[in-house]
């Protein structure tokens, strides 16, 4: 898709003919526009579903996707076989789609039906229907075609931060894995050594009664014989025993303390575990909201593109972000201005001081800052200056786009609907 160029090489009269005449057929369109056609107008699986009808050729599994595209793309120039089928295809897929476009008798209608399906993100359907329109001019294919074709290279690159993202989850879901059994096993160990001192002790101290008991016989035994050596004798050994007795009670007592903070240590540890499960789970809905996103956008976004439409409208209003990456900070200046609103940016103190935060709050509307970049004592102060202001103030679990756009959405629900 990236011979935007080559649409200046399109005689305008060859279009200018078929606007004469009926709806244009695929093999009508410049080859250079084939590739945008069916890259956005077909799924993967529908042109897998129509490689098998059509008989086509068979490609490695590792370049197959790529290599099936690139063969559909090069047969749609023929009015027969495979690009008939790719065609009729289309026509009855997108029927009510092009019925509703057949109702714009200019250009400039054609225009604008095909602004409000932009807006909205619906561009499937409505591209194939400007695309065909006997209508539409060169002036709008050209513009259709590049709007197609930014839109492909926003999603590569959104494609490539979210597979990043992906792959950083996965990695620290396998340390968490390995953490949890490294804990189980040490666990294990201290529970089975604790268990084997137990046994001992127990066995030490059945000794030490049995031993308690006969020589509380030994002396009674002597007391009858009143014999005083004797006695003094055996009442040192029982002291001796019962030293023993007692030191033996005292390591039995420090060995339970001692599993107590064992059993203590390991309940901290389940906790801190529990905590990274939970972690683990919040990342897996961020990245399913990544792509809730993207299907929703045709294919995703890019952050290095500005001038994609939005959603809702914010009516010029100033949204200030305090922490986060410069990077990401360029890509929600992006997406707010989409939506028709302003944004300001404080780094949270790595090179932006306290004077330019105190201006930025000012400005803004409404303040929302991740809670993972910004320290205590900003937090604080960010939320007092809101609260003297009455200005709206969100917290963010992240610094991720999932975390950004539900609070921007709970700002509009809750806040500048209010005020609108």
């Amino acid at each position: 898709m990236c011979d935007l160029h080559a649409i200046n090489k399109i005689p305008e009269k060859t279009l200018e003919s078929h606007a004469k005449a009926k709806r244009r057929k695929l093999w009508d369109l410049d080859v250079h526009w084939h590739c945008a056609i069916v890259g956005t107008c077909f799924s993967q699986d529908e042109i897998k579903k129509l490689a098998k009808k059509c008989q086509a050729p068979s490609f490695d599994a590792a370049e197959a996707d790529y290599k099936l595209h690139s063969f559909m793309v090069s047969q749609a120039r023929f009015s027969k076989g495979v690009g008939r089928l790719l065609h009729k295809t289309l026509e009855r897929k997108y029927a009510r789609t092009i019925k509703a476009f057949s109702n714009a008798k200019t250009s400039d209608e054609v225009a604008d039906l095909w602004q409000d399906a932009y807006i909205q993100g619906d561009i499937p359907a409505p591209f194939w229907a400007v695309m065909t329109h006997e209508a539409s001019s060169f002036e709008l294919l050209a513009k259709v075609y590049g709007d197609v074709h930014m839109l492909s290279h926003l999603a590569g690159a959104s494609n490539r931060a979210d597979h990043r993202e992906i792959a950083d989850l996965k990695t620290s879901n396998m340390l968490l894995q390995n953490e949890l059994e490294e804990t189980r096993k040490n666990t294990r160990k201290a529970i089975d050594k604790r268990d084997h001192m137990i046994g001992e002790l127990k066995a030490e101290l059945q000794e030490a009664l049995t031993k308690a008991r006969r020589s509380d016989e030994l002396e009674a035994l002597l007391l009858a014989e009143r014999d005083g050596a004797t006695i003094a004798r055996l009442e040192k050994r029982i002291e001796c025993l019962t030293q023993r007795v007692m030191q033996e009670t005292d390591r039995a007592n420090d060995t339970y303390q001692r599993l107590s903070q064992a059993e203590h240590a390991l309940k901290k540890v389940t906790g801190q575990l529990k905590l990274k499960e939970r972690r683990l789970e919040d990342f897996k809905q961020e990245v399913q909201l990544y792509e809730a996103t993207l299907a929703r956008t045709g294919d995703t976004l890019c952050m290095k593109e500005q001038g994609c439409p939005g959603g809702e409208d914010l009516c010029g209003r100033c949204i200030a972000y305090i922490g986060g990456q410069n990077k990401q900070a360029a890509f929600f200046r992006n997406y707010v201005k989409s939506k028709n609103g302003q944004f300001l940016h404080h780094d949270g103190g790595l090179h932006d001081g306290q004077a330019r935060l105190q201006s930025i709050l000012e400005q803004a509307d409404a303040v929302m800052f991740p809670v993972t970049c910004v320290s205590h004592e900003a937090t604080r102060e960010i939320k007092r200056i809101c609260l003297k202001q009455e200005k709206p103030f969100i917290p963010l679990r992240s610094q991720g786009l999932g975390a950004f756009t539900r609070g921007l959405e709970s700002l509009e629900g809750e806040y500048f609907e209010k005020n609108s």
